[in-house]
């Protein structure tokens, strides 16, 4: 009953996009259509 990362990693249902990735998403558009840089 020994099963590899890899076989384990096949199983796994493709994770949803959730809503926090959403906005960083948004964040990062928004501010390059402004010119902003998101870095010190």
């Amino acid at each position: 009953m020994t099963a590899t990362l890899d076989e384990m990693a096949k199983r796994k249902p493709p994770a949803e996009v959730t809503a926090e990735q959403q906005a960083a998403v948004e964040l990062v558009r928004v501010a390059k259509e402004k010119g902003l840089s998101l870095t010190a």
